[in-house]
């Protein structure tokens, strides 16, 4: 089996209840693992919470300019919350890490909860008007002639990639016509990632070529029966917090399956041709959220590999 076009990254799980250090080096061991398996990119999502939680941390940034040092890997958010910025510090920090990385920054940007508006530094604006500003500032702070440049300016001349998430037409057509892709979440449906697609792919002008990023939840078993089993217990804890705020598979109907990638290497492989079909040109792989085995995840990278679903050969034990 081989799913051709498709591109892999890794999205990485850190929280804040437990110490940091331990999770990153776990991290950075999946990351080699990852590396070797033919993945391409590591990816940060972010939170803001009043209380300890199991994902994400704030300010992907930092804990990305850490990475840097560590992994080959290119380095992608998924998402920055937009109303947590002002967009001149935004194009100044990016800009930063896009310099500590050699270029190999991309930015995924979603609006983030009401709650955050005009805290943290970010405007007190409407969200539309608000990540229209935001896109547009960061984009003229990068550019070759403005007036009022990123100093430094970013390694990659026009700074790095943008990717807009959000539900609705209105995403779709920002992503398709004010950044340089979309990118769906862990918890959107199936059926709604598609709809985001077909938008995504109506808006965008001729000529252009699409970037559709989704992250997903992935566990791959010889047994299908097994890999059900086992996701089951290892994302038990990351599909109830997204349940417990009424936001687990967004915009399914009734009886559609859950939004994550889970079975044998030929369940996954025939999922993976579905989302190529929609148009989906990035995965991001969400191998080890809080509660799930090291072992499972990397074990996924393997068959995975194995199965050709990646580009690697490690030799599966």
């Amino acid at each position: 089996m081989d799913v051709g076009s498709l591109a892999f990254g890794v999205a990485v799980d850190l929280g804040s209840t437990r110490p940091l250090p331990p999770q990153l080096a776990a991290a950075e061991d999946l990351l080699s693992h990852a590396e070797a398996a033919g993945v391409e990119s590591v990816w940060l999502g972010e939170s803001y919470h009043s209380s300890p939680q199991s994902f994400h941390l704030p300010s992907p940034l930092i804990t990305l300019s850490h990475l840097a040092a560590r992994t080959p890997l290119r380095l992608g958010t998924g998402v920055l919350l937009a109303r947590a910025y002002d967009p001149a510090r935004l194009a100044y920090e990016a800009a930063l890490v896009d310099q500590i990385s050699a270029g190999r920054l991309t930015l995924g940007i979603g609006l983030g909860a009401p709650g955050l508006r005009g805290t943290l530094g970010g405007p007190d604006q409407p969200g539309g008007t608000m990540i229209d500003r935001l896109l547009t500032e960061l984009r003229e702070a990068w550019a070759a002639s403005t007036t009022r440049p990123a100093v430094p300016a970013p390694y990659r001349p026009g700074g790095p990639e943008l990717l807009v998430g959000g539900q609705g037409d209105a995403a779709a057509r920002r992503a398709a016509r004010s950044a340089d892709g979309y990118y769906a979440a862990t918890n959107y449906s199936d059926r709604l990632l598609s709809e985001q697609c077909a938008r995504y792919l109506a808006h965008l002008p001729e000529g252009r070529s699409p970037s559709i990023a989704v992250n997903r939840l992935c566990l791959v078993a010889e047994d299908p029966a097994a890999a059900l089993d086992q996701a089951e217990r290892a994302f038990g804890r990351v599909r109830d917090y997204y349940h417990s705020r009424g936001l687990w598979n967004i915009g399914a109907d009734a009886g559609d399956p859950s939004p994550w990638l889970v079975g044998s290497p030929e369940t996954v492989a025939r999922q993976l041709e579905r989302y190529r079909g929609w148009g989906v040109t990035h995965v991001q792989l969400r191998l080890l959220p809080d509660g799930a085995p090291h072992d499972t995840a990397t074990r996924t990278l393997e068959l995975m590999a194995a199965h050709r679903l990646l580009p690697g050969r490690p030799q599966v034990s």
